[in-house]
């Protein structure tokens, strides 16, 4: 039986929030969101001695990103998976970092191209991938157990800006009400900011909320 855990560390230029999550009995773990160095997360993950099997963008928005080429040389065998209608968005990478005032890297090919309702297995925790479009066209959701990571769709009260390219706010509309009928227990790590869960942002996100049905 897997042992969940969940590790956060705000990394890069706009705090994005990386992810690790592993099964404490196999050993097995994946990344989420690798926006920059990730000091902390490395070293849980030697001294636990974890198998890195996967590297999941949620979206491809630079500050997702920018930790890519490192991790990909530390763990060549991890698998870099994101949305194919993603590809767009990566080849505008260079641009809009500079617009911030940064430099893009590298972050090699994909490997697996994840579509609505793929599952993956790190050791016994399986996850699924929701596509869940809006702030950009491929953006992805990863649901496991009584857990959501969502990226920059569904934040702590707010959701994903619409007003950069690819985004669009009715699109996101759609893809929010469809997290919203996940169970309200639901915890959510965002992209950016702090958990929060499913029942209390279909109450009390000023957003978009279940009152817009």
């Amino acid at each position: 039986m897997s042992k969940i855990r969940i590790v956060t560390e705000e990394t890069g230029p706009i705090k994005t929030n990386c992810y690790l999550l592993y099964d404490e009995v196999k050993k097995e773990a994946a990344l989420f969101d690798v926006g920059g160095e990730i000091n902390q997360i490395l070293s849980i993950i030697e001294r636990e001695q974890l198998a890195v099997k996967y590297l999941f963008c949620t979206h491809m928005h630079f500050d997702h990103v920018l930790g890519l080429e490192d991790i990909r040389e530390l763990f060549p065998e991890a698998k870099l998976v994101y949305n194919e209608s993603e590809e767009a968005v990566l080849k505008s990478l260079g641009p809009f970092a500079r617009m911030f005032g940064f430099k893009s890297k590298s972050i090699g090919k994909c490997d697996i191209f994840v579509k609505d309702e793929d599952t993956f297995n790190v050791g016994d925790i399986e996850i699924k991938a929701i596509l869940s479009p809006g702030h950009t066209p491929g953006s992805i959701c990863f649901y496991f157990d009584d857990y959501l990571i969502s990226g920059d769709v569904l934040f702590n009260r707010g959701i994903g800006r619409t007003d950069l390219p690819g985004g669009d706010y009715d699109t996101l509309f759609q893809s929010v009400m469809g997290l919203y009928e996940l169970p309200d227990e639901t915890k959510v790590y965002p992209g950016h900011g702090p958990i929060t869960y499913i029942g209390n942002e279909k109450l009390e996100n000023p957003f978009i909320s279940i009152d817009d049905i």
